[in-house]
């Protein structure tokens, strides 16, 4: 009986030799298909060498990849800075009215409560305030009448004081 468990297990090991090289032709096959096109037939130590210095060209190229990437990241924040949007300030006289027209970017920060506060203290009471976005810009649109009609309010005064503001 030894003789033919001898013999199975003798069969047993070629079949797990046979599978054994069979999954390791196949892994060297997928690995050949990632490496770049070759004219030549490589052996097995040649295509593992050949692998380690394409990996190592990848990783090259990553890091350089990488460093282009922060490059660029900064070159687009710059720009951004840039492109900050002039704060454009109008001040209109209707007779007993007053109309503020502001546009900035979004960028930019200030209180409206500051200008309100100006407005109120040039004599003028609000009778609305809006705001909207479009695009990149924010426009803010204030109206307001004489608290006083027959005093008014100084436009060049108003304006003067709003543009120190923003300015």
């Amino acid at each position: 009986m030894d003789n033919g468990n001898g013999a199975s297990m003798r069969i047993s090991r070629c079949l797990v030799e046979r599978e054994r090289r069979k999954h390791m032709k196949s892994l060297f096959t997928r690995l050949s298909s990632l490496l770049p096109i070759q004219q030549t037939k490589m052996s097995v130590p040649e295509m593992v060498d050949q692998a380690t210095a394409y990996v190592k060209e990848l990783q090259g190229r990553l890091e350089q990849y990488k460093g282009t990437k922060v490059q660029l990241e900064r070159t687009c924040e710059m720009r951004k800075r840039k492109r900050m949007i002039r704060p454009v300030l109008n001040v209109r006289d209707l007779g007993y009215n007053l109309e503020v027209n502001l546009i900035t970017g979004l960028n930019v920060e200030f209180a409206l409560s500051d200008f309100i506060n100006i407005l109120q203290e040039e004599g003028a009471e609000i009778l609305s305030a809006t705001c909207h976005q479009a695009g990149d810009k924010a426009i803010y649109t204030i109206l307001c009448q004489a608290i006083y009609p027959r005093i008014g309010i100084e436009t060049s005064s108003v304006h003067e004081r709003l543009k120190s503001l923003i300015c």
